[in-house]
């Protein structure tokens, strides 16, 4: 008479009711034994791990050569990876597009002068070949931030690398001119303890006030942390609440 029916006993009135499988799987009764608070948080859990698998590209980190990326250990948060900012070429190259301008204009004008012409052209290449070595500094140049230490590398021929251990920083701030603020360029300022001449002063950098921000939050993470955790505690806790009959609020 039962074979391949269930039955439930009703745990508030004692008695036996037939319960239909597929409906029970679809959507469970009042006698399920499932606890809604450990429902809510599994959501919540399964919410946070599906925002985790979403990659965005940080606009703080360039990603960096192989040549300056091995100096950053595996085992380190990466913060921040910039080049300064493309204002360092403009000097150099404005320079020799308008010393080319005026090696044109005296060629035409003083042209019959003997080996004149030579001579501004020559002066031209020195020029040419500053705003080729410039550019090649600013390729080298990197200021790296993780949540261990500073590090800024330079060099062309002779590769430098300055470091300084970010629980040494006692005080950090950075200064915008009135060019930087409209082509979006500052200047870091860092003291320590050990003052190291290459990482107290980094001028250029762009997007100053989101790397400050970025470190800030390095150096002071624990306070932040704290009150990230007490402002989630509690939104699950109003999210519990709603989620309980009537009855138990």
């Amino acid at each position: 008479m039962f074979s391949g029916t269930r039955l439930r006993k009703s745990r508030s009135d004692g008695t036996w009711r037939v319960v239909d499988p597929e409906r029970d799987q679809a959507a469970p009764g009042p006698d399920d034994e499932s606890d809604p608070l450990e429902k809510l948080v599994v959501e919540e859990v399964e919410e946070v791990e599906e925002v985790d698998e979403v990659v965005v590209d940080d606009p703080l980190w360039e990603q960096p050569p192989p040549r300056v990326e091995r100096y950053v250990l595996d085992t380190e948060k990466r913060l921040v990876c910039l080049r300064r900012h493309l204002v360092v070429l403009a000097e150099p190259f404005l320079t020799c597009i308008a010393g080319l301008v005026l090696v044109n204009y005296l060629a035409d004008r003083l042209g019959d002068v003997q080996q004149l012409p030579n001579v501004l052209f020559g002066a031209w290449l020195v020029l040419l070949g500053r705003a080729w070595w410039k550019w090649q500094q600013w390729r080298g140049d990197w200021f790296i931030a993780t949540d261990k230490r500073l590090l800024l590398t330079y060099g062309v021929v002779r590769r430098q690398v300055a470091m300084m251990p970010l629980t040494k920083v006692t005080d950090m701030s950075y200064n915008r001119s009135l060019p930087g603020r409209f082509l979006g360029y500052g200047e870091l300022v860092m003291e320590s303890a050990g003052q190291d001449q290459a990482l107290s002063n980094i001028d250029r950098l762009p997007m100053p006030d989101q790397v400050y921000v970025r470190i800030c939050e390095q150096l002071f993470g624990e306070v932040g942390g704290a009150d990230t955790s007490r402002r989630m505690g509690a939104r699950v806790r109003r999210m519990a609440r709603r989620a309980l009959p009537q009855r138990f609020r």
